[in-house]
């Protein structure tokens, strides 16, 4: 029995996911190329490779629960067993139709292990019906089972909001996050921009925050069309405008852009100012010299002015005299463990750790303290991730104001950028933390800290 197309693409991606950690929608698009697929065997081999990297530490302890030297498995075997799994197990397939497309692919790498993958997989279809062996409403083990999530990301996510809202988060992780874009003016008009879409069959849609904000409802036409290659709108969450947003308008003012990366925030940052009267002068920062050279090359395509890209760590002693003159307002995007957009990378649900937590929000409390040095009176700082963890966000954010730096700094309200759709998202303290949900956009936070003036 030969492999299914759509399988043996699957296998490929759960591989170059294990050696190379990489990320399943590049390497899927590759793949699935290669292979020529149909437009039904892309869309199996996107649910088998994306549904089984998404739950795999869950799969990985239902397999070795029935394996008796689950270390000595050799890891295109587990590949071939994951797979199995997750379809028994998440996609309900009758045993029959899979269990001997997963010998086969055992066969074809560890003949002799054929045996093995047989047994191991037909435990686990006896087992399969009643999965995920315990109510997912009253039970959190079973909720944890249920949705494929590490069971302390649930503790976590219920210690932070409550059962009812952790327990919707980790559903919607298995939803497929909706296509947010914002139209680029420095290339077009909204109205060119939205015809564009219309034509590649985007099915364009105005979404909040603001009149910029599209939600692009046919999500391969619009990768595939003209307005995304060409730079007329750019592919960005709907919450991770609002960072921007709290920056404000700057025009001829002077704005830091703190791990600026590829740029999509200082794109919008800059279309503020100049749609307020001038360009800002804008400093892009980044810690990696490469990715400031892609900016300088982004910016350039999309037509973006004034914009200066610069290589430095705000952790070095020496960057406040790089950076020169203080600045008007910083937004410092801060590096983070991404636990608000796992929609968008399945790779991250079982690569992130619940220490990672508590080291990435050290990292941001040193990087929020140096990045409100750089601010003069009367300034402001964004603090954004896209991490839904207290740890990372009001945590870091309410030991900074309690710092003797932090002292100079009051909390500013994003009421005025936040719009009524999204009231929900606001917390008692005024800052910006959206959930994860159907059509809605990822989990990010942002707040707004200003310096008294002197």
């Amino acid at each position: 029995m030969s492999i299914v197309p759509a399988r043996h693409v699957a296998l490929r991606v759960l591989a170059a996911v294990r050696e190379r950690e990489a990320y399943v929608s590049p390497v899927l698009e590759t793949e699935a190329s290669r292979a020529q697929l149909s437009d039904a065997d892309r869309a199996l081999a996107n649910r088998l490779s994306r549904g089984t990297v998404e739950t795999l530490g869950t799969l990985d302890e239902l397999l070795d629960a029935r394996i008796t030297r689950a270390s000595a498995v050799e890891p295109r075997v587990r590949d071939a067993l994951r797979l199995a799994a997750y379809e028994l197990l998440f996609m309900r397939t009758p045993a029959h139709a899979i269990v001997h497309q997963a010998v086969e692919a055992v066969r074809a790498v560890r003949p002799q292990a054929a045996g093995l993958a047989n047994a191991v997989l037909r435990r686990l279809a006896e087992d399969a019906p009643t999965f995920p062996w315990g109510d997912p409403d009253t039970d959190p083990d079973a909720l944890a089972r249920a949705t494929g999530h590490p069971r302390w990301m649930l503790d976590m996510f219920t210690r932070d909001f409550g059962a009812d809202t952790a327990a919707s988060i980790l559903r919607s992780h298995g939803e497929p996050a909706p296509l947010f874009a914002r139209y680029n003016p420095f290339l077009c008009t909204a109205e060119g921009a939205l015809a564009v879409l219309r034509s590649d069959g985007a099915d364009p849609f105005q979404a909040p925050p603001d009149s910029g904000s599209l939600l692009l409802r046919n999500e391969t036409a619009a990768v595939r069309g003209r307005a995304v290659a060409d730079g007329l709108v750019i592919v960005t969450d709907a919450a991770a405008q609002l960072a921007p947003l709290a920056i404000g308008a700057h025009p001829g003012g002077r704005i830091l852009d703190a791990g600026s990366g590829r740029g999509t925030k200082t794109v919008m940052l800059q279309a503020l100012a100049v749609n307020a009267g001038a360009p800002a002068d804008i400093v892009g920062l980044d810690i990696h010299a490469f990715k400031a050279q892609l900016l300088e090359q982004r910016m350039a395509a999309l037509g973006v002015p004034g914009i200066n890209a610069v290589t430095a760590d705000l952790l070095d002693p020496s960057t406040p005299q790089l950076m020169g003159e203080l600045f008007d307002a910083v937004l410092l995007d801060a590096p983070c463990t991404g636990l608000g957009t796992l929609r968008r990378h399945p790779e991250q649900r079982w690569r992130v750790t619940e220490p990672d937590v508590l080291r990435m929000s050290e990292i941001q409390r040193d990087l929020l303290a140096s990045a409100a040095a750089l601010v003069h009176p009367g300034g402001l700082v964004v603090y954004s991730t896209c991490s839904l963890a207290r740890t990372e966000n009001h945590d870091v954010v309410a030991a900074f104001l309690n710092s003797e730096g932090g002292r100079e700094f009051e909390a500013s309200t994003l009421d005025d950028v936040v719009p009524a759709e999204w009231g929900q998202y606001l917390t008692d303290e005024g800052w910006f933390q959206s959930i994860p949900s159907a059509n809605g956009p990822d989990g990010h936070f942002v707040a707004r800290l200003k310096k008294r003036a002197q």
